[in-house]
């Protein structure tokens, strides 16, 4: 019994270093580039591969964002995204290497109906992959608004929640369509920034800013002590975030106003793609040497009596 105890505590220490020996990024990590008032990178991503380039690319986080029912699934709306369809994707994203803090968002009709239902699907959400770092969850304008009770109850809980201010995608009926918040309407201007205040002092450790003006968006920033993270927002934010769909034009169609379009992912994709059906058709496709594997004589002659 004696002889056991070194083992034990050896094989603990070897856990713990394990353990704390792992370089993905915390939310400590975060604010210590946003206090140094240096840029925070996001960037979306939906599977293993989308991840995979996101962390190669040192953005400082990833978003695991319920647009992924429009950007990849195809859906009309990202209120057609069930919360089971959408953990499937988180669980893929998490599988890539690299060192990107993690958030999930939390899908429309996941959260709704109670707090309790709020608490259960954010703990689900966080239980799909001890790599999923915070959850994040829209904020309505109105001063009562559900989800800045459930906010408070994540962070009460231990949760860490990225809040969602301006144009909110789930509530996209309420507000009309995809239309920029706050440009001519005092009363919306107001409402992002108290609702961005609320959800400080809920607890949330940072909130992304969607298509508010840029001066208003950075009027707000101002005000806060946590980063925020804009979407057609504007430059005056702590952070970026962009769909990596729009980014690397995955998809046809114009992009947003807000999209920096890096690449024609959508036009090299179909070249390619023609380019190989092309060969196939002209028989230059596979070319033996190049493409093919190799046989000993001995087994094909062999080979060829068995089954003649």
């Amino acid at each position: 019994m004696l002889a056991s105890r070194p083992i034990k505590a050896m094989a603990l220490r070897r856990m713990y270093s394990i353990h704390s020996s792992s370089k993905q990024k915390t939310i400590p990590d975060i604010f210590k580039k946003y206090h140094a008032k240096e840029p925070i990178s996001m960037i979306t991503a939906y599977d293993y591969i989308t991840a995979t380039w996101a962390h190669a690319a040192h953005t400082d986080m990833i978003l695991v964002g319920d647009s992924l029912a429009m950007s990849t699934l195809g859906h009309v709306s990202t209120v057609d995204l069930d919360l089971q369809e959408f953990q499937y994707h988180v669980r893929s994203v998490c599988r890539a290497p690299g060192s990107s803090f993690i958030i999930a968002d939390m899908p429309y009709g996941s959260f709704e109906r109670s707090i309790e239902q709020g608490v259960e699907t954010a703990i689900s959400l966080m239980k799909t992959s001890s790599r999923v770092g915070a959850v994040k969850l829209e904020v309505g304008a109105e001063e009562n608004d559900y989800c800045l009770e459930l906010a408070a109850e994540l962070c009460r809980r231990g949760i860490p929640v990225m809040g969602h201010v301006g144009l909110t995608p789930q509530r996209m009926h309420a507000l009309g369509g995809y239309k920029v918040q706050g440009a001519k309407d005092l009363g919306q201007a107001l409402a992002a920034y108290h609702r961005a205040k609320d959800l400080q002092a809920a607890g949330c450790f940072s909130i992304v800013i969607e298509c508010i003006p840029t001066k208003l968006a950075g009027i707000i920033t101002e005000k806060l002590s946590i980063p925020t993270i804009g979407i057609g927002a504007g430059p005056q934010t702590s952070g970026q975030v962009l769909v990596q769909s729009d980014l690397l034009g995955m998809l046809p169609g114009k992009a947003p106003k807000f999209v920096q379009k890096y690449a024609d992912f959508h036009g090299d994709a179909i070249g390619s793609l023609c380019s190989y059906v092309e060969d196939v058709r002209q028989g230059v496709f596979p070319k033996v040497g190049q493409h093919t594997f190799t046989v000993s004589e001995e087994l094909l002659e062999e080979f060829s009596k068995q089954v003649d």
